[in-house]
């Protein structure tokens, strides 16, 4: 089934929340820091405040709260004591138009004392370098072993040690943030994209210090997200501001804008060690990451939780240690990214199995099949049963069956100097949902009326991938009725109830289930009354349903008390890739031929969107494998637009073949999990490892851009 919106969006035609428009509407802008850490010494709006057509100007000391979280690590909604990154907001600015908005906002005149700048993570925890939080410059740490590991590594026949880096990555959403806030009668409605509008209403609310029923969020439409719109804090901005300015605020930022303070993925230094038998069993995986999460804390901590129970992948592990710390500096600020810290371990991981197989004369796949996971099985790390439904080994058989792998030394040999081939295979999971421990729930609401025509409200919200459509698929399939006689609502937070994030993988698992939840509560009514007239007529005709995601059953060697602390997931969506490729062994240049992506999604509830989505994760792993990356020199940003920000084009995306591995989760709704996540995972390690097998240097970094390999080539 089609998205709705499909032909808008194609067209170009789809009215985004950033496209609204309302009478007497003001528009707004920011000042922003120039540099990337000082004390303010004075902040003069006089100038900006006189000019004509400016209705106001907001500084910290205007924020009721000026706070963007709980803790001072969240950040301040506006800074007024310290800036901690170029593009850090200072102050707020109404206008009649955007011109005259953008011209105030560059008049308030910023005073600031440079401070020492903290650019470089591996030194951030060092005595001698500047605390930019009260606490130091730890934001979080995780550490977690099952055994001896040292032991378990001194016994091995065959120890890889990978030592990598990957960086910094824009999301690049289609929509830059912004949107339109709006105050009626002591409440505030925005218009703003959002994942999670439970968190930002309560982001809003404190702010203002205001009830949060008195912020109402439509989160949608909204051109993409990828976890920029997780936490970002423009919602807080058009509310503040639409509140002094006593009218209608619009604001969007600019691509520069986004580019300077917008979050990115977090850039880790990752150490692995991995042990081997002689026949190719893992005896051990020991692995150390470092993350750098930028001036404030956003989701660091939670990034480097989901890194500790991926570092051990789809396998196997007899032995296993993780040791993560994520830290503060004055770099960008990073947040949530789809993959949220599994892309940074697997790339290790992967390339030091990649690499064990090289060296123990094996075959990567069989290293990988005889090691993988089967449903059932206990996870590597934490010891705890993931559920049946996982079909590891089905989803690297199926990748490792296309012809692509299958002819793949042919191919090799059919390369015509001075380019060079080479293919290669990678895996990855990736938890649905948030995690034992951390009550997990989505709901849904539906209402009937005397005809039979259903309504439903539920969330997670729609960013790009459709959801709305899949939920009224499962709500037809449950009522067996025409979907065409179903109206599904998400993102409006005064329609919706609170269904959490669009985020880990879990709106189709978390929400689906929600709504065949509800709707198996109307289909049991309905059965009972007779109809929908004599529900209505009863007034029976609303229902309410919370689907809560469950946790593991047996926590393995986790205590019970600390269950929310790790976060194991009970389930996990899974994929391998196959990429082929060319490599200019002149210059470095790298050409992707094509790439395989099978995905095990359980069933698919709307293929097209699966291969939608299993197409856009394997693009952006593209761009975070070969080009992309946010660059900085003392805490300033180089690249600063698309000018200078690399993204892969339709000439640089190849083929790319999505295999759906069939299954049956048996806590989804209708045998469906999350996949949109980890079809982004494996596409770095499998184009490390085609480089490697095209010209025998095996990267360390990513992104492989031209210079970094004809250096290794050299």
């Amino acid at each position: 089934m089609p998205a709705e919106q499909a032909r808008e969006i194609v067209v170009g035609t789809l009215e985004y929340v950033t496209d609204l428009r309302f009478p007497g509407m003001l528009h707004g802008a920011v000042t922003r820091s120039a540099i990337p850490h000082g004390r303010i010494v004075a902040i003069d709006t006089t100038k900006a405040a006189a000019m004509p057509g400016v209705r106001a100007v907001l500084i910290g000391a205007d924020v009721p709260c000026n706070r963007l979280g709980p803790a001072d690590v969240d950040g301040p909604v506006l800074a007024d004591q310290r800036v901690r990154q170029v593009g850090e907001a200072i102050a707020l600015v109404a206008a009649v138009d955007e011109g005259t908005a953008r011209r105030a906002a560059e008049a308030v005149v910023v005073t600031v004392e440079p401070l020492p700048v903290v650019a470089d993570p591996r030194t951030a925890l060092s005595p001698e370098v500047p605390k930019l939080h009260e606490g130091g410059n730890l934001a979080g740490r995780i550490g977690f072993a099952s055994g001896d590991v040292e032991a378990a590594l001194a016994a091995a026949d065959v120890v890889v040690e990978r030592v990598v880096g990957t960086g910094a990555q824009e999301h690049v959403a289609i929509e830059p943030p912004g949107g339109v806030a709006l105050w009626e009668a002591g409440q505030v409605t925005i218009w703003c994209g959002s994942q999670n509008p439970g968190l930002h209403r309560r982001k809003v609310a404190r702010a203002l210090n205001v009830e949060i029923d008195d912020v109402r969020l439509v989160a949608g439409p909204v051109g993409g997200a990828f976890g920029a719109r997780n936490d970002d804090p423009m919602p807080v901005f058009l509310a503040v501001l639409a509140k002094a300015a006593g009218a209608p605020v619009h604001m969007r930022m600019t691509r520069e804008e986004v580019m300077a303070a917008g979050p990115k993925r977090h850039p880790f230094h990752t150490t692995v060690r991995v042990g081997f038998t002689e026949d190719g069993d893992l005896a051990a995986s020991d692995m150390t990451a470092l993350a750098d999460t930028g001036p404030y804390v956003t989701s660091g901590p939670n990034v480097l939780k989901t890194s500790a129970e991926m570092s051990v992948g789809p396998y196997r592990m007899p032995v296993a240690r993780f040791d993560g710390r994520v830290v503060y500096t004055n770099n960008a600020n990073a947040g949530a990214f789809r993959g949220y810290g599994v892309p940074q371990v697997a790339f290790a991981l992967e390339t030091a199995i990649d690499e064990a197989a090289a060296r123990l004369g094996m075959d990567p796949v069989e290293l990988r099949m005889r090691n993988l996971l089967r449903g059932g099985d206990r996870h590597g790390l934490y010891g705890h049963a993931v559920t049946p439904g996982l079909r590891a080994a089905e989803t690297l058989a199926a990748a490792a069956a296309d012809e692509w792998w299958v002819s793949r030394r042919e191919w090799q040999r059919a390369a015509r100097g001075p380019w060079r081939r080479g293919t290669g295979i990678a895996m990855a999971v990736k938890g649905v949902g948030l995690g034992s421990g951390r009550g997990d729930a989505a709901r849904a609401r539906l209402i009937c009326d005397i005809n039979g025509h259903v309504r439903i409200w539920a969330g997670p919200n729609h960013t790009g991938q459709a959801i709305d459509v899949a939920y009224r698929q499962i709500a037809a399939d449950v009522l067996g009725m025409d979907p065409a006689r179903i109206t599904v609502t998400v993102g409006d937070s005064q329609l919706v109830p609170e269904s959490g994030a669009t985020a880990a993988s879990r709106s189709m698992y978390a929400g689906g289930s929600a709504v065949a939840a509800v709707c198996e509560r109307y289909k049991a009514a309905l059965a009972e009354a007779g109809g929908p007239a004599r529900l209505v007529e009863l007034g029976r005709a609303e229902f309410e349903a919370t689907f809560h995601l469950p946790d593991v059953a047996d926590p393995g060697l986790i205590p019970p008390k600390r269950l929310g602390d790790h976060a194991p997931h009970l389930v996990y969506g899974c994929s391998a890739q196959v990429v082929r490729l060319e490599v200019h062994e002149l210059t470095g240049e790298i050409r992707v031929a094509g790439v395989v992506c099978a995905v095990d999604c359980g069933r698919a509830i709307n293929p097209g969107a699966v291969i939608g989505q299993a197409e856009g994760g394997v693009a952006q792993g593209l761009g975070f494998a070969l080009m992309e990356e946010h660059r900085l020199d003392g805490g300033r940003p180089l690249t600063t637009s698309l000018e200078n920000y690399l993204i892969p084009t339709a000439r640089d995306v190849p083929e790319i073949r999505t295999l759906l591995v069939e299954g049956d989760e048996p806590t989804g709704p209708m045998g469906a999990k999350g996949m949109s996540e980890v079809v982004i995972v494996p596409t770095g390690p499998a184009v490390a490892a085609a480089v490697a097998d095209a010209v025998g240097v095996r990267p360390a970094r990513l992104p492989i851009t031209p210079e970094r390999l004809l250096e290794g080539l050299r």
